[in-house]
């Protein structure tokens, strides 16, 4: 239920604060005062789009906030979302700058305009003036007797197991429709795979074989340098003197001179070092030479393979290091492309279920329909006296139409039809009825529908245009009765609907000097009879028309 409205410098509004109650509340005023501007300012609350226009002249901004009661439905929604309730309160603020620039908040969170439009919708109703246009668009029946019927969970499981279908046929009807150029692509990369199969290259492999050949390749070369350095070092038996023993030598010569200069110091500490690393080198290279291995026929078997993935590597017009991730893709690539007969027969048969699954919801939810409609056109019709439509008939006509043509709100093509007069033929709303009957019987249908609505707040803007007289005091006590067990906020220039509210606020436009604004105030009981003879008389307020008000009032306490 929404309880309270605070609008600051939105349009002509200078500062408005409006407390709500329960039960049926009414909003009058001169035409142009600025009735629509106050469900303007809510609709921009509910995530209406903004624009720099509705920021009163001469301010930086406009801000409105609505607060409503919580309800469960409200409250799982925001629980969804990790947004505090507060207490058991919602408040939606609207931020809008003089530059057009738009700011949310729920309950004081940043929110996206969506987001609250998406919460708005669980907290009120909004039926306009021009509701009845709506029963001539495609899709409205349908919309109205789910709603009447409350079947939406019905048809948001049918929407979502047809979206499975749908997605799963598209898919089968594609793979089964494969062309010519998908499967010859597929036929070379079969080759090109079997083939990076048999070869089977590693993920190092031409590396560490190039590292090996070039050490098989020079391990005679290898070998013959080696031992003529080893000879070096230690000699051989050619009696030539090795680097060791010239070193030995000068160590002894140096060790016979009998001097401690600095100099002669270090070279013999330098000689003595230079002896150790011989030493070393020597039997390094012992090691090393032991390990050269002379093999020719591993060098012929390691050429051999480094031909074979040079030779694919050129066939794919990539270098050998990059063979192994390139197979891995071909094979990732064919596994895309692969699909076998038996996952296709799979694909057949879960698509066949989720068709037949989809008919027996759609079905049940067409059955449910036909009885929701049979009771929403008794209780439309139940209001067709009070609206002064007489013993016209209101009907809801479906035709089921073959799974093909389904969607994903079922198999039944549903519209409303009327008979205006007993011996007429009964048409469609849009040929049989007249523009005031039309918007008399779309009054009766959105009375019906709120009477369902789990909404507690229902504004109706203007709906009873067109009507007058006993009519408009039959519409007034219908819409009295909605507000009984919630609220309900009329806009109306009917003072026979106004007389039923239990409470009634009035909208006037002041004009000064240098500036326009509104205001709104609640009316007392003296104001109220002012209100409803001016909208009988016009401006000059007689004794006839206001004590025509007061009874019209007394006769609703």
């Amino acid at each position: 239920m929404l309880v309270h409205l605070s609008i600051h410098q939105f349009a002509l509004v200078d500062h408005l604060e409006l407390e709500i109650h329960s039960g049926m509340s009414v909003i009058t005023g001169e035409t142009g005062a600025g009735k629509s501007i106050l469900l303007d300012a809510l609709g921009l609350a509910l995530g209406d789009r903004a624009d720099a226009d509705c920021v009163r002249q001469g301010a930086d901004k406009a801000e409105i906030a609505a607060t409503f009661t919580l309800n469960a439905q409200a409250a799982m929604w925001l629980q969804q979302r990790d947004i505090p309730a507060d207490e058991d309160n919602i408040i939606l603020r609207r931020v809008v700058s003089a530059e057009g620039r738009s700011r949310g908040y729920i309950n004081g969170r940043p929110a996206a305009a969506g987001d609250m439009k998406e919460l708005g919708q669980l907290l009120i109703e909004i039926h306009s003036q021009h509701a009845h246009q709506r029963l001539l668009q495609k899709d409205t029946a349908r919309q109205l007797v789910d709603a009447f019927g409350g079947l939406q969970l019905q048809v948001s499981e049918v929407s979502l197991v047809w979206s499975e279908w749908q997605t799963l046929s598209k898919k089968l009807a594609a793979l089964q429709e494969e062309s010519a150029e998908l499967k010859s692509q597929r036929q070379l990369l079969t080759y090109q795979v079997e083939e990076l199969r048999e070869l089977a290259p590693g993920e190092t492999e031409t590396t560490e074989l190039e590292s090996e050949q070039k050490r098989l390749a020079n391990a005679e070369n290898m070998l013959l340098n080696g031992q003529h350095a080893m000879a070096a070092c230690y000699g051989d038996d050619t009696g030539e003197l090795a680097a060791s023993q010239l070193t030995q030598q000068a160590i002894t010569r140096l060790g016979d001179i009998d001097d401690q200069h600095p100099l002669l110091n270090e070279a013999r500490d330098l000689l003595s070092q230079a002896q150790i690393q011989l030493d070393e080198a020597g039997r390094s290279l012992q090691h090393y030479l032991e390990l050269v291995d002379i093999n020719p026929h591993r060098l012929q078997q390691v050429e051999n393979r480094l031909s074979d993935l040079y030779r694919v590597a050129r066939k794919h017009q990539i270098q050998p290091e990059q063979l192994y991730n390139y197979w891995q893709e071909q094979e990732e690539a064919l596994a895309g492309l692969n699909l076998s007969d038996d996952d296709l027969a799979e694909m057949e048969q879960q698509a066949g279920a989720l068709e037949q699954e989809y008919l027996q919801l759609a079905s049940k939810l067409s059955e449910a329909r036909r009885q929701s409609a049979a009771r929403m056109d008794a209780e439309v019709e139940a209001h067709f006296e009070a609206l002064a439509l007489g013993r016209a008939r209101f009907m809801t006509e479906f035709e089921s139409v073959d799974i093909t043509q389904g969607g994903r709100h079922g198999i039944d093509r549903i519209s409303f039809t009327v008979q205006t007069n007993p011996g007429m033929p009964a048409g469609p709303l849009a040929k049989v009825a007249s523009g005031g009957e039309l918007a008399r019987i779309s009054l009766a249908i959105q009375v019906v529908t709120a009477a369902v609505s789990d909404v507690a707040c229902l504004i109706f803007d203007e709906v009873d245009v067109g009507i007058g007289g006993g009519t408009a005091e039959r519409v007034g006590r219908l819409l009295r009765s909605l507000g009984s067990d919630g609220q309900v906020l009329c806009v109306t220039h009917q003072p026979q609907v106004a007389a039923q509210a239990n409470q009634h606020y009035q909208v006037s436009k002041i004009s000064g000097d240098s500036a326009t604004h509104t205001q709104l105030r609640k009316l007392n009981a003296k104001q109220r009879s002012e209100e409803i003879a001016r909208m009988l008389g016009g401006v000059d307020i007689t004794r006839q028309t206001l004590a025509h008000a007061e009874e019209m009032l007394a006769l609703v306490r």
